[in-house]
């Protein structure tokens, strides 16, 4: 996969196969319109997707926080791993924004990328009056043949990055996993703590996250750990200790990786989020506490032993 980071910069001698949009999660909805552009291009065309960076709702918005389901590292990632031939990520800017629909295709695109074929999802929108992408383009283009890919829909919700982001705040970490096609991951480099879990015997590693990631709902959650390609058990509490933290509401994100005994302080893991198994919750004392994650253990223990002997 080829990767431009202006519209301008890519430039074909070949026929083109388009697609566009943010792509936040290239999750199983983005993954069937990307199929259906290979499938359609293939032989004929060269596969060409266009993102945009950064999201315009932190353009647009800029007043309420706004939280990514990937970082753009893990966009580009997700997204090579498709098969798409080209990659543009193109700076959204408030300019950018104002621009008719009209002129965006007709100044910006056509001129420079012998576009054949346009495919859209069903709510993609674009230019400044937040045109519907396919009514205007079979308006406007008629010399090129556009195709709408329906929504794709899991238990009779439609898969999309909000709802996505909607599944994981609110603890609905199952569907939000089979929406994306993979387990929802935070990754970062390991920073010093307290040092609390490891007075209870349980030393926990505490992970430096994009400030821009989201993060999912308070909780303890069953999760798996990859570190330098060695996936380990662990589990993962998101939240800000209200049994041991009094004043600092910041939320922390720390976790126990079973039997593992090595100094990974400024390593960077990843942590592949499986299943929430409660709520974050303030205990009356810390033996209290201690023993909540005793259970917690061997619950998440339990789960991924059922898990494994299923399978």
């Amino acid at each position: 996969m080829k990767i431009y980071s202006l519209i301008d910069e890519f430039s074909s001698l070949h026929p083109c196969g388009f697609t566009l949009g943010i792509f936040d999660g290239v999750h199983v909805g983005h993954k069937k319109i990307i199929r259906n552009l290979i499938f359609r291009s293939k032989k004929k065309y060269c596969s060409v997707l266009l993102t945009f960076y950064p999201h315009p709702k932190k353009i647009l918005s800029s007043d309420k926080k706004f939280y990514y389901l990937n970082t753009l590292s893990e966009r580009i990632y997700n997204l090579k791993k498709t098969g798409i031939e080209h990659l543009i990520i193109h700076p959204f800017t408030l300019d950018f924004s104002k621009l008719k629909t009209k002129d965006f295709l007709e100044k910006i695109l056509h001129p420079k990328h012998k576009i054949k074929q346009i495919i859209t999802g069903y709510d993609s929108y674009i230019g400044k009056n937040r045109d519907n992408f396919y009514e205007k383009l079979k308006k406007l283009s008629h010399r090129i043949e556009v195709y709408q890919v329906s929504p794709y829909k899991l238990r009779n919700k439609i898969v999309s990055s909000t709802n996505i982001r909607e599944s994981l705040l609110s603890g609905n970490l199952q569907w939000a996993n089979q929406a994306l096609g993979y387990f929802y991951t935070l990754s970062g480099n390991v920073i010093k703590g307290k040092g609390i879990g490891k007075m209870i015997n349980f030393p926990t590693a505490n992970l430096q996250i994009d400030s821009e990631k989201l993060i999912p709902k308070k909780g303890v959650y069953a999760v798996k750990i990859n570190y330098l390609n060695n996936i380990y058990l662990g589990m993962l509490n998101i939240g800000i200790n209200p049994t041991i933290e009094k004043e600092n509401k910041k939320i922390k994100i720390e976790v126990h990786i079973f039997d593992f005994f090595e100094n990974i302080y400024g390593r960077k893991i990843d942590i592949l989020m499986i299943r929430i198994i409660r709520e974050e919750k303030k205990f009356d004392s810390i033996q209290e506490l201690k023993k909540q994650i005793c259970m917690d253990k061997i619950n998440i223990q339990k789960f991924f032993y059922c898990e494994k002997k299923n399978r």
